[in-house]
């Protein structure tokens, strides 16, 4: 599975699917104010990333797939930011 930087829009899209269940890309598009293909373009890419799931014309996201994404996330972050020699001498 790939990571993916979560944008904006992104970050809307799977907050709005976590409040409102299993949606159609233009009932996220309505509830976002964002036009249809550009939530589709959106989807595309979290579906790739494995954080949105498809099942006939409706998308959906499971809490537990985006914990264990931002789970993921922070630790990469962690061991680029601290790595495990400790931080670097200030000088």
């Amino acid at each position: 599975m790939s990571n993916i930087l979560m944008n904006r829009t992104r970050s809307q899209i799977v907050r709005f699917l976590l409040k409102n269940g299993p949606s159609t890309c233009s009932e996220i598009g309505a509830g976002l104010k964002a036009s249809p293909s550009s939530i589709r373009r959106q989807l595309n890419l979290l579906g790739n990333a494995g954080l949105v799931q498809r099942a006939s014309s409706q998308f959906a996201v499971s809490p537990e797939q985006v914990h264990r994404q931002t789970d993921a996330f922070a630790a990469t972050f962690h061991f680029t930011v601290m790595p495990p020699d400790g931080p670097a001498p200030m000088s």
